[in-house]
């Protein structure tokens, strides 16, 4: 009776340790972020306690931590990424305008508080493209090289109030397109989401490597009393087969998008970062299903 009782106990003690060490997977809800059929994929993302932001050429959309669409905010195009930091929204764009200068392309940089209510925004010469937030300063990517391949970097430092730090240059040491697409921190350091690669770069700006994890649709830190960890954990936007290309090869949308039996979709998958690495902690059961709503 006593091994009984004490395999008994170490089973359960097992359930409850593997619930603690993984997170499912997060759905959105189908046909609810249609506004993708127009605008193509999810460009960038961030979160808060409330939920997950993510940002795309039309707009930014707050869903929460259920997955259900908590509101839909129409914005020009495009919004590249999103950072959340003290209880603001930060968002990078580029604006595309046959009048504006450096080439037709101007950027802009808007905050709104965690209900998407416009707080402060200022414009910039540039097309930008990437943000986060570390400290009293907002890093923003600056897409300075085009769509042509380039190892180079450049990153725009803003303060608070989003006035002009001044932008620094450096090497990534391998070759991306366009610039910085999405960025977050762990609150030491910035990690760098390209079309090539992802990178971990210092504060300073001045030392990078290349990190083995792809995340150039939108990622960003989770918060603890989400996470339930000590470790920091991320998430990553995962297009579903309904996002970008997979809804563009069924017409039918065309006719009635609440018909479309591949609507745009998104995953969202859990990553402990540890000892320089990101090591998925998402069940892998819940990432077999996508009609779990």
């Amino acid at each position: 009776m006593k091994k009984i009782l004490i395999i008994g106990v170490l089973a359960t003690f097992s359930a409850i340790a593997a619930d603690v060490s993984t997170m499912d997977a997060l759905y959105t809800v189908p046909h609810e972020l249609d506004c993708l059929l127009k605008s193509g994929h999810i460009q960038g993302a961030c979160c808060s306690e409330q939920g997950i932001y993510l940002s795309h050429q039309l707009g930014i959309d707050k869903i929460g931590w259920d997955g259900k669409l908590i509101k839909h905010l129409d914005a020009p195009g495009h919004l590249g990424d999103s950072a959340y930091a003290n209880g603001k929204i930060y968002g990078a764009f580029v604006i595309r305008d046959k009048n504006a200068r450096k080439g037709g392309k101007q950027g802009l940089v808007r905050v709104w508080d965690e209900n998407l209510n416009l707080l402060n925004e200022a414009w910039f010469d540039e097309a930008l493209d990437g943000i986060v937030v570390l400290g009293d300063t907002v890093y923003v990517g600056v897409d300075k090289w085009g769509h042509g391949k380039h190892p180079g970097c450049c990153i725009k430092r803003l303060g608070l109030d989003l006035s002009d730090k001044g932008n620094v240059d450096f090497d990534l040491g391998y070759e991306i397109n366009y610039g910085v697409q999405t960025m977050a921190t762990d609150g030491k350091d910035i990690f760098l989401g390209n079309y090539g690669g992802t990178s971990r770069v210092s504060a300073d700006l001045k030392t990078n490597e290349k990190l083995v994890f792809g995340c150039s649709e939108g990622f960003g830190m989770v918060p603890k009393s989400i996470s339930k960890r000590d470790t920091p954990v991320f998430f990553k936007v995962c297009a579903m087969g309904g996002n970008m290309q997979g809804w563009r090869k069924d017409p039918i949308w065309r006719v009635d998008p609440m018909k479309n039996p591949n609507p745009p979709r998104i995953r969202i998958e859990f990553y402990e970062y540890k000892d320089g690495k990101f090591n998925s902690i998402t069940t892998k059961s819940s990432l077999k299903s996508s009609t779990k709503r």
